[in-house]
């Protein structure tokens, strides 16, 4: 790239705080988060005790063989701060339902599943379903049930400007809520998918949801393989560095926090402590080395963190890495492959581990 051209993850940066301008001022709720306090990382992210009921399927298209479909549930998250629960209950009820977006092409029936997590600020559309979406399912040979998290595409509220505009503010407890109720709903979505089949189920994401599918790596032993796509988990150091989350960086100043402050918070109730629940092996990082929304040397330290995990490095920025998705599909398939072989070998290993999930998710202790 040329040197007197804007960085590509600084520009969509600028482009970004037009949107953010637009938006209202966020509340300080500051104040407020003290009440999550002294509540470790386990209270706060708890999984739902219940599967999730009434969920409905139905068919969206079909082509070549490849079949879409829409999942939705009620939600079963439940807010912890009491002001926040009647705004909840009043301004954000198009979150209420989880959609998410099941794509699956022929033959796959018996092969490991993946629930993914898509971007921030990520509008649900249809050149995403079928150019990001149905390439990793077509590339991986998997069905992939893509999770819509709160506030964005059909949970986006009717007075946001954009997809996402309210999931990231200086409004921290709201903040705090959308990751706790993307965690439940996606934790939800594993406890119906395990009602499905028993075949494997791994997680993934893209950058926002690259952070997510970390935090669910750590959280919930009941995936199978990792596949984390340009993140970390530092949620701190994710509101220092990234260009799109300027307007947060200026609300926190406002309310007389600096952005490191919020992420002192999570490191208070040890969210960057947890560990990886699967073995390194069964784990993949994917890098971007000119990224300046994760920063690379972070990435690096998680990977150590969780006993050496792989990394699979791209020479690009945050943005830039889209176009070497194909590569990187190529590397999540010899795991996918490496994650079916076993459970072909060890079919009693699979009955076990479905058996065991079934009973942790019915023992799990309810949200607070």
């Amino acid at each position: 790239m040329a040197s007197w051209l804007p960085h590509p993850d600084d520009l969509i940066g600028a482009l970004s705080g037009v949107a953010h301008a637009l938006r209202p001022r966020s509340r300080n709720t500051t104040e407020a988060l003290r009440a999550y306090e002294g509540m470790d990382v386990d209270t706060l992210f708890a999984a739902p005790a219940e599967s999730p009921p009434d969920v409905k399927i139905r068919r969206r298209w079909r082509l070549g063989g490849v079949v879409s479909e829409d999942i939705s549930f009620r939600s079963l998250y439940r807010p912890i701060d009491a002001e926040f629960r009647q705004r909840y209950e009043r301004s954000y009820v198009e979150s209420h339902t989880v959609w998410a977006r099941r794509v699956r092409p022929p033959g796959v029936e018996d092969r490991p599943r993946l629930l993914y997590l898509h971007g921030y600020m990520q509008p649900e559309t249809l050149v995403e379903e079928l150019g990001l979406v149905g390439l990793l399912a077509r590339r991986l040979q998997v069905e992939i049930v893509q999770i819509q998290p709160p506030y964005h595409g059909r949970r986006k509220p009717r007075r946001s400007w954009f997809d996402g505009d309210v999931y990231w503010t200086g409004d921290v407890v709201r903040s705090v809520e959308a990751l706790r109720q993307t965690l439940a709903d996606a934790r939800s979505l594993l406890s119906w998918m395990q009602t499905e089949s028993d075949t494997p189920i791994g997680v993934s994401g893209l950058s926002l949801g690259g952070l997510l599918s970390c935090a669910l790596t750590c959280m919930d032993d009941r995936f199978a393989f990792s596949l984390p796509l340009i993140a970390h988990m530092d949620i701190g150091a994710v509101i220092e560095d990234a260009p799109v989350l300027g307007r947060m960086r200026g609300e926190l100043r406002d309310f007389g926090w600096e952005p490191r402050d919020f992420g002192r918070f999570f490191d208070r109730i040890g969210w960057n402590r947890q560990r990886a629940r699967l073995a390194p092996e069964r784990i993949r990082l994917y890098a971007a080395s000119q990224d300046r929304f994760f920063d690379p040397a972070r990435v690096e330290a998680l990977a150590a963190h969780w006993g050496g995990a792989p990394i699979e490095w791209y020479d690009c920025s945050h943005m830039g890495f889209a176009r070497h998705l194909p590569s990187a599909a190529e590397s999540m398939r010899a795991v996918v492959d490496a994650v079916a072989a076993s459970n072909a070998r060890h079919p009693e290993a699979k009955d076990r581990s479905h058996a065991a999930s079934s009973g942790r998710n019915s023992e799990t202790s309810p949200q607070p």
